[in-house]
C-alpha cells in the first residue's frame, strides 16, 4: 500500500529539515571559533609591536583563527573552540619585544618570528610551551639568556635562534631529547664544544654552531656522530686536529669548519664519508698532503680548502667526483702538475687553484668541463700554451692565468675568442717579449682585459675596438710603441685605462676626452662584478703586489699614461671627463700649460703632472677640486704663486719641488726673484726700459742661467739613480751636504728611546742614505723612511722637507709636543736630529703599518680585522686622542685624525700618529690658525665656515674612522658613479630608512657582536653631529666604547 503525504505534511517536513541544517551549521561555526584564551594573548603580542600592519589586519576580524599568520588546529574533544597551533610571522618587519602572553598559547607547536627586528630578552613564559616542536627566532636583535628560558621545551625538534645577540656559555645549552635541528650560529656564545648537546639529543641531524666565540677542540661532538647530517662550525676559535670519530659520521652530508685554528692533516679516512656533499675546511692551518681518498665521495659537490698549508700533488681520485661543482684550493703550497682527469667532472663550475706551486702545462681535459664558469690559476709556475681546446668552454666567464710562464699569446687569443660568455680575462705576467697580435676577433662580452707586465711589443691593436663592452683595459708595463690610437675614444663603456710604463709617443689624442663613461655618470655601462668572491687586482707600480678589488666596478675611473714618451700639450677638452677620479700623466715629455678646464673635473682625487716640461702657472681654479687628495707638478718649469685654497694646504712640498719659479706659503715666499723668473715680457713694455732695466735683465739672465744649470745637473743626478721624485745620491756614498752637516749636527735621544748609542751616521746608513726603497709613508711635511738600526731594532724616520718656508716653526712645534706626549696609544718620538737644513724625527716603528692599509688595501684585511681587533683599535685610538685633548700639557688638537694616521704595532694595538704638526692649545682655549689641514672625508663641516681648530672637530674625524671600521668603506669611495662616494651621508640615509644592518661590513656582521656593532654605530653618529656643540667629548667616547651596559643605557 502506497501512502501519499498531503501537501501540508510535506511542507512541515521541509521546514524541519531546514532547521536541522541551520542548527548543524551554527554548531559547526561555534566549534570553529578561536579559543577565548588565545585571542587576548595574541592581542597582547600585537600590542607590544610598533609595526602597525599586523595590528590593523588582526583588528578587522573577530576570530583569531583567520588572522594573518595564525593557524588553528582542530577542536579538542569536548570543546567548541579551536586552539592556535602555529604562529608564522616571518619577514613581517615586526619591531618591539616578545611579550609574556605568548606563554598562554599552550597548544602552540610552531612559532616562527624570524627575519624581523624584535629586541630584548626571551620571556620566561616560553618555557611553558610543552607542545612546541618548531621555534625559529633567527635574524632578530634578541639578547639575554637562552638556557633557563627555553629549558622547558621538552617537545622541541627544531630550534633556530641564529643571527641574534645572545651571549652565554655553550655549556648551559642542551637538554632537548627530541631535538633534530639546532642552529645557534652568528651569536656570541662562548666556551668549548661540550658533549651535553649531543648526549641529551641522540637524534640530532643538523648542528650549526658557526660564527660564535667557541674555543677548544671537537672532542665534545663524539655523541653526535651517528645521526649528524650537517655540521657547521665556521668562524670560531677552535683548535686541534679533526678527531677520528668525525670520519665515522657516515650520514654526514655537509661539513664546514672554515676560519678556525684547526691543524693537522686531512685523514685518508675521509673516504668513509660517502654521503658527503659539502666539505669546507678553508682558513685553517691544515698541512700535509690531501689524501688520495676521494673515490667513494661520489656525491661531493663543494670542496673548499683554500688558505691552509696543504702541500703535495693534487689527489687523482678527485677526478672520480663526478658531481663536483666547486673546487677551491687556492693559497696553499700544492705542487706538481694539474693532472686531474677533468673529463670525469662534467658539472665543475668553479676551479680555483691560484697561489700555489703548480707547474707544467694545462691539461687538455679541462675543455671537457662545459659548465665551467670560473677558472683561476694565477700565481703558479705553469708553462706552455693555452690549449686550443679551451675554445669549447662556452660557459667560461672569468679566466685568470696571471703570474705564470705561458707562451703564444696569439694562439691563446685565437682559442679564447670562441668563449662567448667570457667577461674577465687576466693574463698579466705571461707571454714575455711577444708581439701583441694584430688580428683577433670575438670577445664581444669582454669587460675586463689585463695584459700588464708582459713586456709585449708592437702597437695597441685596433681589434680592441670590437670589444664594445670593455670597461677596464690594462696594458701597462710593456714595450708598446707608436701613438695612442684615436679610436679609444669610441669605446663608450671604458672607464679604466692603464697604458703606463710603455714607450708610447705622440700627443694625447683629443678623442680620449670622448669616453662616455667618464663624461657622464648616467652611462649605460653595466657594473662589473667579480665572480664567486675571486679578487681582481690593479697594479699600482712595479714593486707593489697590487690592490684587490672585490668588484671590478670598484676600479677607480682612471686614465694612467705615466712613464711613456708622450709629447704635445694637454687638450683643454679634458675638462669634459667629469667622472674621472685618477689622471696620471707623469714622466712624459708633455709641454704647454695646465688647462684651466681641469677645474670642471669635480671628481678628481689623484692628479699627477710630475716630471714633464710644463710651463706657466698652476691655475687657481684647481682649488675647486674638493676631492683632490694627491697632486703633483714636481720637476716641471712652472712659475708663480701656488694656490692656497681648497685641498692645496694638505699637499706636501714634494708636490711642487723642481720648479724654481713656484712660490707661496707651502714652499718659499713669493718675492722679486720669483717674479723675474716668469718667462716673457708683456708686449709694448720694451720702450719703457732704461739702463737700469737693462742691468736688471742682465742680472736676471745670469741668475736664470745658474738656476737652469743647477736644474740640469739635478735632473741628471736623479736619472742616474732612477729616482724621479727624491734627490738622492748613489747608494753607498755619503751625500756631500750630509757630510758637511755632520760637523754641526745635533742628535737628541729621549729617555724612552731604544737606541741610546745612535749617531747621525747610523741614521744615514740605516736608511741607505734615505733611499727610495726605504720609504714607507708620507707624513706631515715629509717622507717617512724605515731604518734598520745597528742594534737590530727598527725605527721610522721622518725627514721634514728642508725647503719648506714654515719648516723650522713646525719642526720646533712637533718636537715640543711629542717630547711631552707619551702614551701607549701614541706613536712614540724617540729622538730628533738637526744637521744643516735637514730635520729628522725618530719614531718607534709600527710593524703592521696603518689601519687604512688593512681596511682598504690588504688582501688579508677582512680575515685579520675581525670585530675584536677592530674594537680594540677603536678603543686604543680613542684613548690616544683623549690623552692629547685632556691630559697632555699643553692640550693638543690633532687636526688630521684619519685611518692612515692610526698605526698598528705587531699586536694590532692602535697608535695615533702625525699629531706633531698640530697647534698647541691651553686648557679651554682655542687657537685660530690660517693653515688648517685635513683630509677629504674627515674634515668637520664647520671648518668650511671658520678657521678654528677644535677638539670637537677631532671627534668628528674620529667618528668617520669608526664608520670605516664598521663598514670597511673609505670615507670617499673610489668607485664609478656618485652614489657611493660620501660615507657619512650614505650611513645617515641608511639609518633613516631603518636599514642599519646594511651598513655593517659583511666580514664582521656575519660572525660577531651585532649588539656592539649597533652601539658603535650610534656612537659614531653622535660624533658626526652637524652641530659641534652636540658632539661628545673624546673622554665620553672612550667610556662608551667599553660597552658598559649601564653607561650606554644612560648616555645613548
Amino acid at each position: 500500500m502506497v501512502v501519499v503525504e498531503s501537501a501540508p505534511m510535506i511542507f512541515l517536513r521541509c521546514v524541519l529539515f531546514a532547521c536541522f541544517l541551520c542548527s548543524s551549521w551554527g554548531l559547526k561555526t561555534i566549534a570553529q571559533s578561536c579559543d577565548p584564551n588565545d585571542s587576548p594573548a595574541l592581542k597582547e603580542f600585537a600590542g607590544n609591536l610598533t609595526n602597525g600592519s599586523i595590528v590593523t589586519s588582526w583588528s578587522n576580524r573577530a576570530d583569531c583563527c583567520h588572522w594573518d599568520g595564525v593557524v588553528c588546529g582542530s577542536n579538542i574533544s569536548g570543546s567548541i573552540h579551536r586552539r592556535v597551533t602555529r604562529l608564522i610571522l616571518s619577514k613581517k618587519g615586526l619591531q618591539g619585544l616578545i611579550p609574556r602572553s605568548l606563554g598562554h598559547l599552550d597548544q602552540l607547536k610552531s612559532l616562527d618570528l624570524s627575519c624581523n627586528h624584535l629586541q630584548g630578552g626571551l620571556p620566561l613564559e616560553l618555557s611553558s610551551l610543552k607542545q612546541m616542536e618548531v621555534l625559529d627566532l633567527s635574524h632578530n636583535l634578541l639578547s639575554g639568556q637562552v638556557s633557563g628560558v627555553l629549558s622547558g621545551l621538552i617537545s622541541i625538534q627544531s630550534l633556530n635562534i641564529s643571527s641574534n645577540l645572545f651571549k652565554e656559555d655553550l655549556f648551559e645549552l642542551g637538554g632537548y631529547p627530541n631535538l633534530v635541528v639546532f642552529n645557534i650560529s652568528n651569536n656570541s656564545f662562548t666556551g668549548p664544544v661540550t658533549s651535553q648537546i649531543c648526549s641529551s639529543s641522540k637524534g640530532i641531524q643538523i648542528l650549526d654552531l658557526s660564527m660564535n666565540h667557541l674555543v677548544g677542540n671537537l672532542a665534545g661532538l663524539y655523541n653526535c656522530s651517528k645521526s649528524l647530517q650537517q655540521l657547521h662550525l665556521d668562524s670560531n676559535s677552535l683548535s686541534g686536529s679533526l678527531p677520528d670519530f668525525i670520519y665515522s659520521t657516515l650520514a654526514l652530508e655537509h661539513f664546514s669548519i672554515s676560519n678556525n685554528n684547526l691543524s693537522g692533516q686531512l685523514s685518508k679516512e675521509v673516504s668513509k664519508l660517502s654521503s658527503l656533499k659539502t666539505l669546507v675546511i678553508c682558513g685553517n692551518r691544515f698541512s700535509g698532503h690531501i689524501p688520495n681518498a676521494f673515490g667513494n665521495l661520489t656525491h661531493l659537490e663543494h670542496f673548499v680548502a683554500h688558505s691552509n698549508m696543504l702541500s703535495g700533488p693534487l689527489p687523482s681520485t678527485l677526478s672520480l667526483c663526478s658531481k663536483l661543482h666547486i673546487l677551491d684550493l687556492r693559497n696553499n703550497s700544492l705542487t706538481g702538475p694539474v693532472d686531474l682527469n677533468f673529463t670525469g667532472m662534467p658539472s665543475l663550475c668553479t676551479l680555483d687553484l691560484a697561489a700555489n706551486h703548480f707547474s707544467g702545462p694545462l691539461p687538455n681535459s679541462l675543455s671537457d668541463c662545459r659548465e665551467l664558469e670560473i677558472l683561476s690559476l694565477a700565481k703558479n709556475e705553469l708553462t706552455g700554451k693555452i690549449p686550443v681546446s679551451f675554445a669549447k668552454l662556452s660557459s667560461l666567464s672569468f679566466l685568470s692565468l696571471s703570474n705564470n710562464s705561458f707562451v703564444d699569446l696569439s694562439g691563446a687569443l685565437t682559442a679564447l675568442q670562441h668563449c662567448q660568455n667570457l667577461s674577465t680575462l687576466i693574463l698579466t705576467k705571461n707571454f714575455v717579449g711577444e708581439e701583441i697580435p694584430r688580428n683577433v676577433s670575438g670577445f664581444q662580452n669582454l669587460m675586463v682585459l689585463a695584459f700588464g707586465n708582459c713586456a709585449l711589443k708592437g702597437h695597441i691593436p685596433v681589434w680592441l675596438l670590437s670589444c664594445r663592452k670593455l670597461e677596464a683595459l690594462d696594458l701597462s708595463w710593456n714595450h708598446l710603441d707608436g701613438n695612442i690610437p684615436s679610436w679609444i675614444g669610441q669605446m663608450e663603456n671604458l672607464f679604466y685605462l692603464d697604458l703606463s710604463n710603455n714607450s708610447l709617443t705622440g700627443e694625447i689624442p683629443k678623442s680620449l676626452t670622448d669616453l662616455k663613461s667618464l663624461i657622464s655618470a648616467n652611462s649605460s655601462s653595466p657594473h662589473l662584478t667579480a665572480s664567486a668572491g675571486i679578487p681582481l687586482y690593479v697594479k699600482r707600480n712595479q714593486s707593489a703586489s697590487g690592490l684587490p678589488y672585490k668588484q671590478a666596478s670598484n676600479f677607480p675611473p682612471s686614465i694612467l699614461l705615466s712613464n711613456n714618451r708622450i709629447n704635445g700639450t694637454i687638450p683643454p677638452e679634458v675638462g669634459r671627463l667629469k667622472e674621472l677620479h685618477v689622471l696620471d700623466l707623469s714622466r712624459n715629455n708633455i709641454t704647454g700649460t695646465i688647462p684651466d678646464s681641469f677645474s670642471q673635473m669635480e671628481n678628481l682625487e689623484i692628479l699627477d703632472f710630475s716630471s714633464n716640461n710644463l710651463h706657466g702657472s698652476i691655475p687657481p681654479s684647481l682649488e675647486k677640486l674638493t676631492f683632490l687628495s694627491m697632486f703633483s707638478v714636481a720637476n716641471n718649469h712652472l712659475w708663480g704663486q701656488i694656490p692656497t685654497g681648497g685641498q692645496f694646504y694638505s699637499f706636501p712640498c714634494s708636490s711642487f719641488e723642481g720648479n724654481p719659479g713656484l712660490c707661496g706659503v707651502i714652499i718659499s715666499p713669493c718675492n722679486a726673484i720669483n717674479n723675474m723668473l716668469k718667462p716673457g715680457i708683456p708686449p709694448g713694455s720694451e720702450r719703457r726700459f732704461g739702463r737700469s732695466n737693462i742691468l736688471s735683465i742682465t742680472i736676471t739672465i745670469g741668475v736664470g742661467l745658474v738656476l737652469v744649470l743647477a736644474i740640469v745637473l739635478r735632473k741628471t743626478s736623479r736619472r742616474n739613480v732612477g729616482d724621479p721624485i727624491g734627490d738622492l745620491e748613489e747608494e753607498g756614498s755619503l751625500p756631500h751636504r750630509f757630510s758637511e752637516a755632520l760637523r754641526s749636527s745635533k742628535l737628541v735621544l729621549f729617555q724612552n728611546s731604544d737606541c741610546k748609542d745612535l749617531t747621525v751616521a747610523d741614521l744615514l746608513k740605516s736608511t741607505n742614505n734615505f733611499n727610495q726603497a726605504n720609504i714607507i709613508g708620507c707624513g706631515g711635511f715629509g717622507l717617512v723612511y724605515k731604518a734598520n738600526l745597528p742594534n737590530d731594532t727598527k725605527a721610522a724616520i721622518k725627514r721634514l722637507s728642508g725647503d719648506c718656508g714654515q719648516m723650522e716653526r713646525e719642526f720646533q712645534a712637533e718636537v715640543e709636543a711629542l717630547s711631552r706626549a707619551q702614551h701607549k696609544n701614541l706613536v712614540s718620538l724617540q729622538g730628533y736630529c738637526r744637521h744643516g737644513n735637514y730635520r729628522l724625527l725618530i719614531y718607534s716603528y709600527m710593524e703592521n703599518g696603518s689601519l687604512d692599509y688593512w681596511l682598504h688595501e690588504s688582501v688579508d684585511g677582512t680575515s685579520v680585522l675581525k670585530w675584536e681587533v677592530r674594537l680594540k683599535i677603536a678603543q686604543g685610538a680613542a684613548c690616544g686622542l683623549a690623552y692629547l685633548h685632556k691630559v697632555c700639557e699643553p692640550h693638543i688638537v690633532h687636526r688630521d685624525v684619519k685611518s692612515s694616521n692610526i698605526l698598528l704595532d705587531e699586536n694590532f694595538e692602535a697608535h695615533l700618529a702625525d699629531f706633531g704638526l698640530s697647534r698647541l692649545l691651553r686648557p679651554y682655549d682655542t687657537h685660530v690658525t690660517t693653515d688648517l689641514v685635513g683630509t677629504l672625508g674627515y674634515i668637520p663641516p664647520e671648518y668650511s665656515q671658520t678657521l678654528m681648530a677644535t677638539c670637537r672637530g677631532d671627534v668628528y674625524s674620529f667618528g668617520v674612522v669608526l664608520l670605516e671600521l664598521l663598514t670597511g668603506r673609505r670615507p670617499v669611495e673610489v668607485c664609478k658613479g656618485k652614489n657611493c662616494r660620501d660615507l657619512v651621508s650614505w650611513v645617515f640615509q641608511k639609518k633613516s630608512e631603518k636599514r642599519e644592518a646594511e651598513i655593517i661590513d659583511p666580514a664582521i656582521w656575519d660572525k660577531d657582536h651585532q649588539k656592539q656593532l649597533f652601539e658603535m654605530l650610534e656612537i659614531a653618529c653622535r660624533c658626526l653631529d652637524q652641530d659641534p656643540r652636540q658632539r661628545p667629548l673624546i673622554d665620553e667616547v672612550v667610556s662608551w666604547l667599553v660597552f658598559d651596559s649601564k653607561v650606554l643605557n644612560n648616555e645613548l
